[in-house]
């Protein structure tokens, strides 16, 4: 019995290849665009939680106080592309120092917006260059502007990376 040439199979075969080849390069850039679009869902999901339990905690201290002479809500803005920073955060960051940044001022809610002249001297004073450290990174916190509208504290505050600890 004659085995046949392995010739007659040559074309088969680099079609064949030419076919797994581009079955495993087409689920690898899947697998790419998939993985990018769960991070973009996953980010704008801790930014919207964030923003919600915001305005949940505002609410509840809108309904507490009636006054509208009362400081009720702490906005932070954080600049990101001006010459004073030159890196530029990620939401998570950004998230976290909003968080601890609005822990540290919330002393102004429910003071009058009248007095918050000394108040703001006092904690600007206190908050000057305070780093936080946010996943084994130091960020450096500058407040550059408070401004009270409508019975919102609006900061605009800059960030730095420091030092890794």
């Amino acid at each position: 019995m004659r085995v046949p040439t392995f010739d007659r199979f040559r074309k088969f075969m680099q079609a064949l290849a030419f076919f797994v080849c581009g079955m495993i390069v087409g689920s690898a850039v899947f697998n790419v665009l998939k993985n990018v679009m769960y991070e973009n869902v996953a980010l704008e999901n801790i930014r919207l939680k964030t923003q919600l339990s915001t305005m949940e905690q505002d609410l509840k201290f809108a309904q507490q106080s009636h006054k509208e002479n009362v400081i009720s809500q702490i906005k932070i803005i954080f600049l990101q592309d001006s010459e004073k920073t030159k890196s530029k955060l990620d939401i998570l960051t950004e998230t976290r120092l909003k968080t601890q940044l609005k822990n540290d001022l919330k002393i102004f809610l429910g003071r009058s917006i009248y007095e918050i002249d000394s108040d703001s001297k006092f904690a600007r004073m206190l908050l000057s260059k305070k780093t936080y450290d946010i996943e084994e990174t130091r960020y450096r916190v500058v407040l550059d502007t408070m401004l009270v509208v409508d019975g919102t504290l609006q900061v605009w505050a800059s960030a730095e990376k420091g030092p890794r600890t």
